[in-house]
C-alpha cells in the first residue's frame, strides 16, 4: 500500500495571464489611491470665524461690548467681593457744598473701613439697604504663613518633623509654590550680598590727604611654582646663540657680568597668615606684624626680667 501525503502538493492551473491579473488589481485599488476627496471643503477654525465675525461687526457699525473690562488680571476673590463705590450723582433738591460733603464723607468713610480692615485682617461688609455693618475674618494667605514660619524658623536650623508631616498631606498650588522659590531665591541672594559687603572695604587701599608715595608697593610673596632654578639650561641664557654674536662683545660681557652677579634664588619664606589677615592690604598687614613682634618683644623681656629677680632672690636666700 502507499502512504498518504501528509503535506497536500499545490495544485498547479498553469500560468495566468499577468495582463488579466494587472487589471484586477487595478480594479482594487481604483478608490483607494489618486482619487480626489469625497469632501472637498475644510472648516474653518474657531479663532479665524471669531476674527471674521468682529471684522464684519465692525464694518457694519456694531458697538463691541466689553462685560469685565479691566477684571482679567484681578484674582477670584476681590471678583466676588470688590467694594467699588459708584458714581455718586447729585439729588435734585441738594445743594453744590451739600453735594461735596456728602461725597466727602462716603469716602472718608471708605478709607477708614480700608484701615481697619487692612490693621486686625478683617473684611467690613455693609448692607446698602439697611446700613448694617457685619465683620467677617479674612482668610489666611499661604505665602505670608509660610515666609513668616521659615523667618522663624531661620535661626533654629530645619523646621521640625511633625510640622513637615502635617504639610506633607497638603500639596502646594502652582502659584503658591512659584512665590515660595521666587522668596528663596531672593533671600539667598540677599544673604550672599551680605556676606561680600563685610570683605569690600579690603578690596581697596584708603588713602588720606597729604599721604606722599614714593614708589609702587613691592610684592614679598612669588605665586606658587614661580622659584626660579638656574641650574637648569634656559632658553636665551646659553652662551652659543646666534644672536650672542651677532651683538657686540661689551654688551655680551655685560650681561654675563649681570647673571653671575644674581644669586641662585632660595624658597622665599612665606608669612604665615590666617584668617581675615590675608585679605588685608600690604600696608595694613605690615603695622599688625610690626605690633604683634613689638609686644612680642616686650613679653620676652619681662619674662627675662622676672626670671633674673627670681634667681636674685634664690641666691640672696642662700648667702
Amino acid at each position: 500500500m502507499v502512504r498518504k501525503r501528509k503535506i497536500p502538493a499545490r495544485k498547479h492551473h498553469g500560468v495566468r495571464d499577468p495582463l488579466k491579473q494587472l487589471e484586477e488589481k487595478e480594479k482594487k485599488l481604483r478608490k483607494v489611491t489618486n482619487n480626489p476627496p469625497e469632501r472637498d471643503t475644510q472648516q474653518v477654525s474657531f479663532k479665524f470665524a471669531q476674527f471674521k465675525k468682529l471684522v464684519e461687526d465692525t464694518k457694519a457699525g456694531k458697538k463691541i461690548k466689553r462685560i469685565h473690562k479691566g477684571r482679567e488680571d484681578l484674582p477670584k476673590d476681590k471678583l466676588a467681593n470688590s467694594k467699588k463705590i459708584g458714581n455718586i450723582q447729585q439729588l435734585k433738591e441738594e445743594t453744590d457744598e451739600d453735594y461735596l460733603k456728602r461725597v466727602n464723607r462716603i469716602t472718608s468713610q471708605s478709607l477708614r473701613e480700608a484701615q481697619y480692615e487692612a490693621k486686625y485682617g478683617v473684611n467690613v461688609i455693609r448692607n446698602a439697604k439697611t446700613g448694617e455693618i457685619s465683620i467677617t475674618k479674612k482668610p489666611k494667605n499661604e505665602i505670608d504663613e509660610l515666609i513668616k514660619e521659615k523667618q522663624k524658623n531661620k535661626g533654629k536650623g530645619k523646621i521640625s518633623k511633625t510640622k513637615g508631616k502635617e504639610k506633607a498631606g497638603k500639596p502646594l498650588d502652582p502659584e503658591t509654590a512659584k512665590e515660595l522659590i521666587k522668596q528663596a531665591i531672593k533671600e539667598d541672594k540677599e544673604e550672599k550680598s551680605q556676606e561680600n559687603k563685610d570683605l569690600e572695604e579690603y578690596k581697596h587701599d584708603t588713602v588720606r590727604f597729604g599721604e606722599i608715595v614714593h614708589a609702587p608697593p613691592t610684592l614679598t610673596t612669588l605665586p606658587r611654582r614661580a622659584e626660579k632654578s638656574e641650574t637648569v639650561p634656559r632658553p636665551g641664557k646659553k652662551s652659543n646663540l646666534l644672536l650672542k654674536t651677532l651683538l657686540s662683545n661689551t654688551k655680551c660681557d655685560n650681561v654675563q657680568i649681570e647673571s653671575k652677579s644674581k644669586p641662585v634664588s632660595s624658597k622665599v619664606e612665606k608669612v604665615i597668615l590666617s584668617g581675615k589677615r590675608k585679605k588685608l592690604p600690604m600696608a595694613t598687614r605690615k603695622m599688625i606684624e610690626d605690633e604683634q613682634n613689638k609686644f612680642i618683644e616686650i613679653y620676652r623681656n619681662m619674662k627675662k626680667k622676672t626670671s633674673n629677680d627670681i634667681l636674685i632672690i634664690r641666691l640672696r636666700i642662700t648667702v
